[in-house]
């Protein structure tokens, strides 16, 4: 999916951006819903908010299990090598596989 990660392959290299606006949209789930939680007490919130939260989670995973069994390939084999951090929208994290 392209929002949790960019995959560009040239002859050389297969490069694995993985995008931090998933980690950023998780936190600000959990934020809202421990706001709610411990200040605001409105039930309607926190049944919505928590599935949501469940399921954005489910999906960030399955869509990510594709890209971890190629890089745990690579990491086998020597051929891989990281960048950024995971936090930063300007220097994402970022997997380079030789080939």
């Amino acid at each position: 999916m392209a929002f949790f990660f960019e995959r560009a392959e040239t002859d050389n290299e297969v490069k694995i951006v993985l995008k931090p606006h998933s980690l950023y949209v998780m936190l600000l789930m959990l934020a809202t819903w421990l706001i709610n939680e411990m200040v605001l007490h409105i039930m309607p919130v926190t049944q919505i908010i928590m599935p949501v939260f469940i399921v954005f989670m489910v999906i960030r995973f399955f869509s990510l299990v594709k890209v971890q069994k190629e890089v745990l390939i690579a990491m086998k084999q020597g051929k891989v090598q990281t960048s950024g951090s995971k936090f930063s929208f300007s220097n994402p994290f970022t997997y380079s596989i030789n080939k």
